[in-house]
């Protein structure tokens, strides 16, 4: 029999954050799960003010007994109208993370409650046998800062079940850059676009396409042109006329004029005009090489800025086919490849890298694709995720089709697989900080793809 977690939730976002570690402590196979609001009972609505009175005992001065039988009445009635419309709300706003849960494989029962909050917790576990009570608590700040939440404290002192207690980080609820630029492809917000050009043939492509992909994404578009102090104003004049004869779209973007060393003064910029997406070519100091040679300064750019960057190479005049890199935990990374895809019209296919070792229990080849309908049936924690992904793509209007597995080294294999098709775009994320150069994987991919690469920021800090 599965044994039982309660996990109260307060509506926020701070409560939430336990989930993630019962996740990690409990298998779906062993537990099933009760999501728990407790809210305070509403008030009774105005059309039952005539018996607000004789509710709280106090009778009015005259009338029959039929007046008080109905007036009682009314009002019993209008409160419950009341309270089912309440608990229908809060229900309905568990439901998402009800079923997030449920599609990675775990039993998920939901439940609203009226009251003291503390005591119908604890109430709840005793009446339906729940093993584990598993919560977050607000906590305090300063010196009272060892002191819990004053309803955990309380569940902790009376429940008869063991307490699982997260003191959430209030830094985990700032919102990522991946975050952010999710909910602008996902029309939850005007997405926000930054192209720069330092006048060279790499920075004009990057222009060009991101003027292609404007009315796509429906966001708002800024063009920074930067020239060097040594080019002077003659020089910096003529990228700008050249660049706005680019600009074909109506209305006409944005033209931002910058002057100084072109990392510098973008990132900036940057600093102070909050953006969802970068779009950058190669800039002057790209010299000779390949397709995949962008150069120093759009590296720098890459590293330091504080958004996701898409990087243009070659010269893409339209995005057909994206290629989408996710780990097991790059759900957010998936999210954006799928709305990315979907906005540009493009085809989807979704790679996951599993380590060589995976060989071995897939009886699978080394270096082939290991078949996904096999690994969604083995009941894994990769299949849970797995089965989460293929709804994402679902949601987006692609299916379980595209997903890739291979197994190997990751970025070699990303890069093989990016040689191997005619893809436009490698969507990939980077879990380090603005600041720091991306993970080796990121790095990677970033050097040597000789595709472009939307590089899609995890972390904000």
């Amino acid at each position: 029999m599965k044994r039982k977690i309660l996990i109260p939730l307060d509506g926020s976002d701070f409560s939430l954050q336990i989930i993630r570690v019962v996740l990690d402590f409990f298998d779906p196979r062993d537990v099933s799960l009760v999501l728990l609001r407790v809210a305070q009972p509403p008030s009774l609505p105005l059309e039952a003010s005539s018996a607000r009175t004789l509710l709280s005992g106090s009778l009015p001065l005259s009338g029959s007994y039929e007046t008080y039988a109905s007036a009682v009445e009314q009002g019993y009635e209008a409160a419950e109208k009341e309270l089912q419309a309440v608990r229908a709300q809060l229900m309905e706003a568990l439901q998402p993370e009800a079923d997030r849960l449920r599609s990675l494989g775990y039993a998920v029962k939901v439940e609203v409650e009226f009251g003291d909050p503390a005591q119908r917790i604890v109430q709840y576990a005793s009446d339906e046998g729940i093993g584990l009570i598993a919560m977050a608590t607000h906590g305090r700040s300063g010196l009272s800062r060892l002191m819990l939440g004053s309803v955990a404290e309380r569940v902790l002192r009376s429940a008869s079940v063991p307490v699982l207690l997260l003191r959430p980080d209030p830094s985990a609820l700032v919102k990522s850059a991946a975050e952010k630029l999710a909910m602008a492809l996902g029309k939850s917000k005007k997405l926000r676009m930054v192209v720069a050009t330092d006048g060279v043939i790499f920075g004009q492509r990057a222009v060009e396409l991101a003027s292609e992909l404007q009315p796509l994404l429906v966001g708002d578009l800024t063009v920074v042109v930067i020239a060097s102090e040594r080019e002077g104003a003659e020089r910096a004049q003529q990228v700008m006329v050249d660049t706005a004869a680019m600009l074909t779209m109506e209305p006409k973007p944005q033209l931002v004029p910058l002057v100084g060393y072109p990392d510098e003064v973008l990132l900036n910029y940057l600093e102070t005009h909050p953006t969802d997406l970068l779009i950058i070519g190669a800039f002057a100091d790209r010299g000779a090489g390949g397709v995949s040679t962008v150069g120093p300064t759009a590296h720098r750019i890459v590293q330091d800025a504080p958004t996701s960057v898409l990087l243009v190479k070659g010269h893409p005049t339209a995005i057909r086919r994206v290629l989408v890199c996710a780990a097991v935990e790059d759900e957010a990374i998936v999210t954006v490849g799928a709305q990315f895809a979907q906005a540009v019209g493009a085809k989807l296919d979704l790679l996951h890298v599993m380590p060589a070792s995976a060989t071995l229990y897939l009886a699978a080849e080394p270096d082939l694709p290991i078949d996904v309908e096999t690994v969604i049936s083995q009941g894994t924690r990769l299949s849970s995720v797995l089965h989460e992904w293929e709804r994402k793509l679902q949601e987006y209007g692609f299916d379980r089709s595209s997903i890739i597995l291979q197994s190997g080294s990751v970025q070699e294999m990303i890069l093989q697989q990016a040689r191997q098709k005619d893809y436009d775009v490698i969507v990939v994320g980077s879990e380090s900080s603005p600041g720091h150069f991306p993970g080796s994987i990121a790095n990677a991919i970033v050097r040597y793809a000789e595709q472009s690469v939307l590089l899609v920021r995890i972390r904000t800090t």
